[in-house]
This record gives C-alpha cells, structure tokens and sequence, in this order.
C-alpha cells in the first residue's frame, strides 16, 4: 500500500528546495505552495516568512498551520502587516520570493497569466499579469507550482509574455536577478538547462514515466539519461504535514476539479468547525 499522495511528494520537494540561508519573503498563490513553504519553515528554512492578504493588507507569518485557505489567518499568525508600497519596495531589493501559478508557460520559462489565443481577440482572458512582471525581473527567486500538467499549460511559446524567462535579457544582464528557478507540477520537478535555456526534468514522482510527462508537455524537454526520481517523503515531513501542518489536506484542493474538490471543500470546512 503506498504510504504517501501525490500532494504531499509535490508539498516535500518543494520543501526541500529551500535552506537555512533562506530567510527573504515568500508569496505563494494556491494550497500546494503554501503547504510547501509552511513545511520548509519547520524542517529547512526556520528564518523564512510567507506573505499573504490579511485584513486588507499584506501580512507577514511565520510557523504556518493551516488551512486558512478559505479564510484569513488568526491574529497570533501575524508577525507584521504592511502596505503595497512596502511589498513593492521589497520586491524591487531583490528580497522577495514568490511561488505563482501561470496560465501558461512555454519552453524557456516564459510565464502567461493574460490571455489565451490571439491577443485582439482571445478565446479566453484571465487576472492579468499581476506580479510576474515584477517578481521575474527584480525578484530573488520565482517558482511555479503547477497542479496540471498537461500541454495547454507547457506550450512552446506562450501567448502573451507576463513574466520573464531565459533569453538574451538575461545573458546581456539587462535583468538584474536571475530569477526563476524551479517549475514543481502534479507530475514532477523541472529546472532549467544552464546551455539551452530550455526547461530539463529534473526528477519525477514515484509513480509518474517520462512518456507521461512527454505526452503531457507542448515542447521538447531536456531529459536527462536516467531519469531521475524524486526522493521519498519522510516519516518526519509526513507526521509534520498530516498532524500539524495540513490535517484537513488542503494541498489536495488543487489536484482536484468538479464534485470531487466541492466535497473535500465540504469536509474541510466540517473539520475547521469541529
């Protein structure tokens, strides 16, 4: 019997990816991130803060217990508030890290949160660029936590650029941060090749093959011979993420569509009230 879910491989990969040197602010925008980060600031990265919205403005947290995913944290989760000007003072330092979830993302790390089809015309228009153009240039880090693996997403190029990926902005050092880093997705963790520019798998899940990922990618990835897979959660990550961290599964809302993620919903909001 497998002894661990696909959301908590994600939530420890992520985790992982973080250190004890790691103390800048992260602002993550679905379950899977928070989840992630609030386990790195108990196993792997105790200096680090998440950011999210809080009584109308934005507030820093420390050790996370959730959910809070649909609602605002409780007052004694807040270390400090502050306003717009003082996330983007932040951001443009360099001392923000964000963890975001595009529409698209294409071949080279070019990341869409506008549009789908054509720009006079999209079939499909979304929130818009929010903070991608910002956090891909003047950003310390940028990762993208992606549910949906699948080739509308992974698209060669995407549709309208939001955020910046690899290209000669880069190489010439007119982007001053080298900002993007990791893509976590339902089926496995992917970089970025340092000769290329071209996104590499760099491991997969337990139960994921790379004909999966291929099938399910719009491009043509950098596969590294053999392919890697993804280490193990731990009995320390897992008794942490389902006793302390997550006990309700909110990481699992964003694998899920339709009546499936209404009735986790459900079942959530039964435990926050019991």
């Amino acid at each position: 019997m497998q002894e661990y879910t696909r959301e908590e491989q994600i939530v420890t990969a992520l985790a992982r990816s973080f250190g004890p040197e790691d103390e800048f602010i992260v602002a993550t925008t679905n379950n899977l991130g928070m989840v992630g980060v609030a386990l790195a600031q108990r196993l792997y990265a105790p200096r680090m803060k998440m950011h999210v919205n809080a009584k109308g403005r934005g507030a820093l947290l420390g050790h996370v217990r959730l959910p809070f995913a649909t609602g605002e944290p409780s007052d004694e989760l807040i270390e400090t508030a502050f306003n717009m000007k003082e996330i983007f003072e932040t951001i443009h330092r360099g001392k923000w890290s964000m963890l975001m979830q595009p529409v698209q993302i294409d071949s080279l790390g070019n990341t869409n949160l506008l549009l789908i089809g054509d720009k006079k015309k999209p079939s499909r228009i979304f929130l818009g660029p929010r903070g991608l153009p910002d956090n891909t240039v003047n950003g310390a880090r940028v990762d993208y936590v992606i549910p949906d693996h699948n080739a509308r997403v992974f698209v060669e190029n995407v549709d309208f650029i939001c955020g910046i990926g690899e290209g000669p902005a880069r190489e010439q050092g007119i982007v001053r941060w080298k900002a993007q880093e990791t893509v976590f997705s339902n089926l496995g963790v992917f970089d970025f090749d340092e000769a290329t520019g071209r996104m590499r798998v760099k491991s997969l899940y337990t139960d994921v093959t790379i004909e999966q990922v291929i099938d399910n990618t719009g491009f043509e990835l950098v596969i590294p011979e053999p392919v890697p897979k993804a280490e193990l959660p731990t009995k320390e990550e897992l008794q942490l993420l389902r006793e302390e961290i997550d006990p309700l599964g909110t990481a699992r809302l964003d694998l899920l569509k339709g009546d499936a993620r209404k009735e986790l919903l459900r079942q959530i909001r039964q435990g926050m009230a019991s």
